[in-house]
């Protein structure tokens, strides 16, 4: 699967983990994750994502759960290294404006740089690196002003004329793209709708956008949308994705590709804590890839990596089970990516609304949380979760009818491609579903892509189906790229203008009660049209030794909680460990 999201973006194909057991409602639709490319990796995941956990109530064992966003009661200890295991390489380095970023190399990005507002622990957005963020009255204008003070790791100030090249480059000014040679191929859709970028003082910039964007401070939630230096900039499109320089609380020692990336503490570094100690309180971090969920939870409990992330219920179960040495540190419910098949609707089977009805009724929901997530995570019926506006309750999906689906699909006989990221589990569920519509007369090929090279395949279009995993529980409005008709990044290539109409009402909307009744009707059209095939809700964890301490925990700068964790990566400049 795959996750996207203007916070995040990402591409996975791991599975997750859910506090409750999902109810059996026989309700079927297509199932299927993506790795985190985190929320996007390839691209435009920006996708902005969440934490704090759930309770215990899993089979098996003792426990030890913590909640994110929960701070330990011991007194930080600054120094000391923590290695962290993430689930991919992000080859392609961080040049940000073009930089195609999954969980992974989110959580690389949120250590070495910051963003200009940042999510509370309400999963609203705040100013962090900006000190206020204040829109005209119908939203068409934005304007950020800067913290002063603050400077980039390389010493250089953080002003407006750097944060205004930043946006610049984001959505494609091309002045400044042909000046630079970098080109935003995908943030460019992202950030279609805004017209110009002014500078008002030494550190003030107005953001103009085409049309109104109420939800545009959203977008600019996490490192994946950070702040660089001028510096990277100028390095040009193949220096400014190794040459990494920002404001955040770390900044690049050494990369070795697949290997790992080694941060060190940035000493120019803004922010204390609330008795006044120096952030971060780490010395470094190393970063591990390690691309088998199984094999980071060996590393975990072998001691090689102090933490790691991960999608995958049977990773989380055995971290609670070892309970002694190991804590279990889950995202917030209510808010998570949901899992499901990406449909490619315009062209090969899956542009004809029957055989879309036809495979929801073919495939077997529980059955495949059941292979990949131990039957843990809540089966999902539409793009929202529980806490996210737009999310309509009870909201019902075709129910699971093998015969019916024959009826439909054997005379048809058809062959579909079914894609996926590498992963041991993720290609077990592949298996069952390969087997699941065998049972209905639809031959399967089976696809297993490395992430980037299957994001690659979603941007052009050259899919059937593919295990996917996006749309983190923000604000929805951060979903249209995914979804619009033109929209680079609409990987299925819906084309419906009244999910069009719904989009950019909601986008320029400002009353809350209306915009979550226009995208109610959003998850009503795709439940009527079934453009998208919902499997589950996919839930991210850490996990950790008893050396880590703050994981999963983090303060806005005004010394009120943060979210946590979000969708795959999590904060560092509170984290400490023994040493």
């Amino acid at each position: 699967g795959v996750s996207l999201s203007p916070v995040s973006w990402e591409t996975n194909a791991h599975t997750s983990f859910a506090a409750r057991r999902p109810d059996r409602r026989g309700n079927t639709l297509i199932s299927s994750r993506r790795k985190s490319v985190g929320l996007v990796a390839v691209l435009l995941a920006f996708t902005l994502t969440a934490a704090a956990c759930g309770s215990d109530s899993k089979s098996g064992g003792t426990t030890d759960t913590k909640k994110a966003g929960t701070k330990d009661a011991a007194k930080p200890k600054p120094g000391g290294t923590m290695t962290l295991a993430l689930e991919s390489e992000n080859s392609g380095g961080w040049c940000l404006p073009s930089a195609q970023l999954a969980a992974a190399g989110i959580q690389v990005a949120n250590a070495i740089y910051d963003p200009l507002v940042i999510l509370d622990a309400n999963y609203e957005w705040k100013p962090y690196l900006a000190e206020t963020v204040t829109p005209n009255a119908d939203a068409t204008e934005w304007t950020f002003k800067l913290r002063s003070g603050i400077t980039f790791s390389d010493g250089t100030p953080l002003n407006a004329d750097i944060v205004k090249e930043n946006i610049d480059l984001t959505y494609g000014e091309p002045t400044i793209v042909a000046k630079t040679g970098i080109s935003p191929l995908l943030f460019r859709f992202v950030y279609s709708n805004i017209a110009s970028v002014e500078k008002v003082d030494d550190l003030t910039v107005t953001v103009k956008m085409k049309s109104a964007w109420s939800a545009f401070p959203f977008y600019l939630a996490g490192s994946r949308n950070g702040i660089i230096g001028q510096a990277q900039i100028d390095a040009g499109k193949v220096g400014c994705a190794e040459k990494l320089v920002g404001t955040g609380p770390f900044m690049l020692e050494s990369w070795t590709r697949n290997q790992q990336f080694v941060a060190v503490k940035n000493p120019k570094y803004w922010r204390k804590d609330a008795a006044g100690v120096q952030l971060p309180y780490l010395d470094k971090v190393i970063f591990k890839p390690i691309e088998s969920s199984t094999n980071r939870l060996s590393a975990l409990e072998g001691g090689t990596v102090d933490a790691m992330h991960t999608t995958n219920a049977n990773n989380m179960d055995q971290i609670k089970k070892e309970s002694d040495k190991l804590t279990l540190i889950p995202e917030a419910d209510g808010r998570h990516e949901v899992a499901y098949g990406l449909l490619n609707v315009a062209s090969g089977p899956f542009a004809d609304i029957a055989v879309r009805k036809a495979l929801a009724m073919a495939l077997d929901r529980n059955a495949l949380n059941d292979v990949g997530n131990n039957g843990e995570f809540k089966i999902a019926n539409q793009p929202f979760d529980s806490k996210v506006m737009g999310y309509v309750k009870d909201l019902a999906a075709p129910k699971y009818d093998p015969d019916a689906a024959a009826k439909v699909l054997k005379p048809m006989n058809l062959t579909v491609r079914l894609s996926y990221a590498t992963d041991p589990t993720t290609k077990l569920i592949a298996e069952d579903v390969k087997r699941q519509l065998g049972d209905v007369g639809v031959a399967v090929n089976i696809d297993e892509k490395d992430q980037s090279t299957l994001i690659n395949q979603a941007l052009g279009g050259d899919f059937d189906l593919l295990l996917w995993r996006n749309h983190p529980g923000v604000d929805p409005d951060t979903q249209l790229v995914w979804w619009h008709s033109g929209s680079l990044v609409n990987f299925g290539k819906i084309n419906d203008p009244d999910l069009d109409k719904l989009l950019d009402e909601g986008r320029a909307e400002t009353d809350v009660a209306k915009r979550t009744e226009i995208y109610q009707n959003v998850s009503k059209l795709f439940a009527d049209k079934l453009y998208d095939a919902w499997n589950w809700y996919s839930e991210w964890a850490f996990g950790t030794n008893k050396k880590v301490h703050n994981l999963g925990y983090n303060t806005l700068p005004d010394g009120s909680p943060g979210t946590g964790l979000n969708w795959g990566w999590t904060y560092l400049p509170e984290v400490w460990v023994d040493h």
